[in-house]
């Protein structure tokens, strides 16, 4: 009797040992498996949620040319100075276009990008407005133009990057302006006039690219006409830094 239960008690014990080793050792392995599945999914969810225009914070874009009143005669031809244009080669329908600065220090998309006039107070309670609608990725300290026709052939000869309907947007020749928005609200916004702006047909109207911010921007004083010819025979420095204003 005393040696069945010496044999019992040690069967019952080497049972145990081996149960108790084998199941943490399983659990602890499928836990690890699931928790880094788990961290994976979550950072890359919140990349996808800051992408696009809504990324962008006030200041990081900058309106920095803007050419409202194209031409495309080669050279002054009456000699006062300045580009005359009775008869436009590049008229506004095909030859408008600006240029938007990225001054922050890293790349931008803008996909989602709304571009659009604010309310000017008159009768039009249609504003004109478009948005970017697939990616357009600008560097950091890069440039990005906005063009009424991506044809260089009838636009001036202009690299445009950004193409919208004339029938959407259009650049006034007098008082105008051009707001850059995302949901979260105005980003940049350049209210221009023939006052207080340059207003010379076949020169863009260029930011002092000492003065590129989004508040710089506000005032006329720090804008110029380009001084830089285009194939065109008007002048003006899109996508690239902008001329010193004298």
């Amino acid at each position: 009797m005393l040696m069945m239960l010496a044999m019992l008690a040690c069967g019952e014990k080497s049972t145990e040992d081996t149960s108790v080793v084998g199941e943490p050792s399983t659990e602890d392995t499928s836990v690890e498996d699931t928790n880094t599945e788990d961290t994976n999914t979550e950072e890359t969810d919140t990349q996808e949620e800051t992408s696009g225009a809504d990324a962008i914070n006030v200041g990081d874009l900058v309106i920095t040319e803007i050419m409202k009143n194209p031409c495309g005669l080669a050279g002054d031809l009456d000699g006062d100075g300045y580009v005359d244009c009775a008869d436009p080669g590049v008229p506004d329908e095909t030859g408008e276009w600006f240029e938007v600065h990225n001054a922050s220090g890293v790349e931008v998309n803008l996909n989602g990008l709304l571009v659009h006039e604010m309310d000017d107070g008159d009768s039009n309670t249609d504003e004109e407005q478009f948005v970017v609608t697939e990616d357009v990725i600008v560097a950091a300290g890069g440039y990005v133009v906005f063009g009424t026709s991506a044809d260089a052939s009838v636009n001036g000869g202009i690299n445009v990057d950004v193409e919208y309907s004339n029938g959407a947007f259009k650049l006034g020749n007098g008082t105008d302006d051009i707001t850059l928005s995302n949901t979260a609200g105005v980003l940049d916004s350049v209210m221009y006039n023939d006052d207080e702006f340059p207003d010379n047909k076949g020169y863009s109207l260029t930011l002092n690219p000492s003065m590129t911010t989004a508040s710089d921007n506000d005032s006329g004083a720090n804008w110029c006409n380009a001084s830089t010819g285009l194939t065109s025979g008007d002048f003006g420095t899109p996508g690239s830094a902008n001329d010193t204003c004298q």
